[in-house]
C-alpha cells in the first residue's frame, strides 16, 4: 500500500458541505458533480459523496496501490473481510473496515503509466492550505497499530505512549489513544478527524473568518503546535494547524542524550581501613555470636525500642537463625519463644530431695504425738 489519496466524507448535506469547504476554508474544487465533489490539497485530496437515506455518517480512507492483488491477498491472509472488487473509468477500487468499524478503500488507478508520465512531466502544484494528517482515534492503540502495521503494510514513523504516526505518503496517518478525561481538543472525541496545515495559521483564520467561517476553537499554543477548529455542516470537527518548526541546532544540542541518565548503578564504596570497625553490612558479613557448646545462651545481649530492662532468661531455638546460630525471639513475652525444659537428671535429683523432704516432715511430726511418747517412755523403763 502506497499512500493515502483521498478522504472521502459522506454527507446528506451535499450543497451545504461544498460551500463551507469551497467558500468557508477555500478549498479549490477539482470536480463538482452531484453525486461527487473534490478538492485538491497539497496532500490528499478531499472528497463529498451524497449518503443514501438510513444509513449512517461516516469518513472514508482511500489508499493507493500499484497492485492491488497483491494487497488483497496479503489482507485475506491475515483475516480481513473484503468487499466486493468494482471496476469503472477510475480504475478497481474495493472497501473493507478496520477493527474498530472505519472505513477503508483501496484503490488502483486505471492507466499507471499515464498517470506516472503525468506526474512526472507537469510540475508539482503547491496548494494552500495541505491535507497534512488523518487522525484516528481509537479504542485499542495497539490493535490498531498491529492492523495498520502488519495487514495494511504501513511504516512506522513514530511510535510513543499515546500517539503513533505511519508514513502514508504526503498525507500522514496518525494513531491516537482516544481520551477519557477533560481538557482535550475537540477532534479526540470524533472517531476519525483531518488536520489541513498552513504556513501562516493566524493570517489565514483571519482569511476564513473575513469569509463568514465560525471556529469552535480559536487559535491555541499546545506543545503538538498552533491550531484552530472549526465545525463542519455535518459536525465533523475540522482542524487547522501551523506546520511544525524544525528544531534548531542549539534545540537538538540541548536533548538530553541516553547517557545523560542517572546511572542504575551506585558509585564504588569506600574501601575499608585496616583496624578499623566497618559499619556497612554489604562490606562485610554480619557477625553472628555462637554460644558456647554444652551451655545454654539464656541472656540476649540486645535491647529493644522501648524495653527499660534488659530482656533475661529468653532461650532462643537451636538451629532457627543463621547458619551455626540460633534464633532470638522478640521479647521475654513473645508466645513463639522457645520453652526450655530441665534436664532429665535435675529433675530426678529433684523428685529425689522433694520425697525426702516429704518423709523427715512425716517422721518428725509422729514424734510429737501423747501416744507415740508414751509408747517410748515404758519402753525404755523395761
Amino acid at each position: 500500500m502506497s499512500r493515502l489519496k483521498e478522504v472521502i466524507v459522506f454527507t446528506p448535506e451535499m450543497d451545504s458541505m461544498r460551500s463551507f469547504y469551497e467558500n468557508g476554508v477555500g478549498l479549490r474544487t477539482t470536480i463538482a458533480d452531484p453525486h461527487w465533489t473534490s478538492f485538491e490539497t497539497g496532500g490528499a485530496s478531499l472528497a463529498l459523496h451524497p449518503l443514501p437515506d438510513g444509513r449512517e455518517r461516516e469518513i472514508e480512507l482511500g489508499f493507493e496501490t500499484p497492485a492491488i492483488e497483491a494487497e488483497l491477498d496479503r489482507l485475506r491472509a491475515h483475516g480481513v473481510e473484503i468487499g466486493e472488487i468494482r471496476s469503472g473509468s477510475f480504475g478497481r477500487v474495493v472497501q473493507f473496515r478496520d477493527l474498530e468499524g472505519n472505513r477503508l478503500s483501496l484503490k488502483q488507478p486505471a492507466d499507471r503509466g499515464r498517470a506516472t508520465g503525468l506526474a512526472a512531466a507537469e510540475p508539482a502544484i503547491e496548494v494552500d492550505p495541505a491535507l497534512a494528517q488523518v487522525v484516528i482515534n481509537c479504542k485499542d492503540l495497539a490493535g490498531a497499530l498491529v492492523f495498520y502495521r502488519e495487514r495494511l503494510g504501513l511504516k512506522v514513523a513514530y511510535e510513543g505512549a499515546h500517539w503513533v504516526e505511519l508514513d502514508s505518503g504526503v498525507t500522514r496517518l496518525a494513531l491516537h489513544a482516544r481520551p477519557t478525561g477533560l481538557n482535550h481538543p475537540l477532534h479526540a472525541a470524533q472517531r476519525v478527524a483531518y488536520c489541513f496545515e498552513a504556513p501562516d495559521l493566524d493570517t489565514w483564520v483571519e482569511e476564513m473568518r473575513a469569509r463568514g467561517l465560525h471556529f469552535a476553537t480559536a487559535p491555541i499554543e499546545e506543545e503538538f503546535g498552533l491550531y484552530a477548529e472549526a465545525i463542519d455542516p455535518d459536525g465533523n470537527v475540522v482542524v487547522f494547524r501551523a506546520p511544525r518548526e524544525a528544531p534548531s541546532l542549539e534545540e537538538e544540542l540541548a536533548e538530553p542524550f541516553e547517557s545523560d541518565e542517572v546511572p542504575h548503578v551506585v558509585a564504588i564504596r569506600k574501601p575499608v581501613l585496616k583496624g578499623a570497625k566497618a559499619v556497612s553490612r554489604v562490606v562485610l558479613k554480619p557477625e553472628y555470636h555462637e554460644p558456647k557448646a554444652g551451655k545454654a545462651k539464656l541472656e540476649d545481649e540486645f535491647e529493644s525500642e522501648g524495653d527499660v530492662e534488659p530482656r533475661r532468661g529468653v532461650v532462643s531455638t537451636r538451629g532457627g537463625g543463621p547458619e551455626r546460630t540460633r534464633l532470638k525471639p522478640k521479647n521475654t513475652h513473645d508466645p513463639k519463644r522457645a520453652r526450655a525444659k530441665p534436664a532429665i537428671g535435675r529433675l530426678k535429683k529433684a523428685e529425689q530431695k522433694t520425697i525426702a523432704n516429704q518423709k523427715r516432715a512425716a517422721a518428725a511430726t509422729s514424734k510429737t504425738r501423747p501416744v507415740k511418747r508414751e509408747v517410748a517412755r515404758t519402753t525404755r523403763s523395761r
